[in-house]
């Protein structure tokens, strides 16, 4: 709290507290700060996707993609946006939907987030090869790989 009040009202560090707030789970937080920076810089285009995250992470999937959709709209390629599009699209439809928003940057050099998040869309398949190298680089690999495990036994029982 020392440190917070000594902040200023200055943009870089108003963003260094915005990721702060993301980092400590205090989304709304966080959401708060952009909305404030993107009233004054609507050319912080990017500030459209650390929102879209935030609401993602909120569980806010159709607000996510209203904002992510800002921003793929001036940036069209952005992987990473893409990617949170295609989350939302699992979380709000279906996997089929979610990995067709994906097709536009599939290919060799497939970024680790979207070889795991490929994983998720389509229920485990390719769970373990693609998720134990990612275990320490994306934190949810864990995690998905105990369900994929869990899953197993579980069909395993059912016999």
């Amino acid at each position: 709290m020392e440190y917070h009040q000594k902040l200023e009202d200055s943009l870089e560090e108003q963003l260094c507290l915005a990721s702060i707030h993301f980092l400590r789970c205090h989304y709304q937080e966080a959401i708060d700060i952009y909305k404030r920076i993107l009233l004054d810089h609507k050319d912080l285009l990017a500030l459209n996707v650390y929102g879209a995250m935030c609401y993602y992470k909120l569980d806010y999937y159709d607000v996510s993609q209203e904002q992510v959709a800002m921003y793929l709209a001036q940036k069209p390629t952005s992987r990473i946006a893409l990617n949170l599009k295609a989350c939302n699209t699992y979380k709000l439809f279906t996997s089929r939907a979610a990995e067709n928003q994906l097709k536009p940057i599939l290919g060799s050099d497939n970024h680790d987030l979207i070889k795991h998040n490929l994983v998720v869309f389509r229920g485990g398949e390719g769970a373990l090869q693609v998720l134990p190298p990612l275990i320490d680089v994306i934190p949810e690999s864990r995690l998905n790989l105990v369900i994929y495990h869990l899953k197993q036994v579980s069909i395993i029982c059912n016999r």
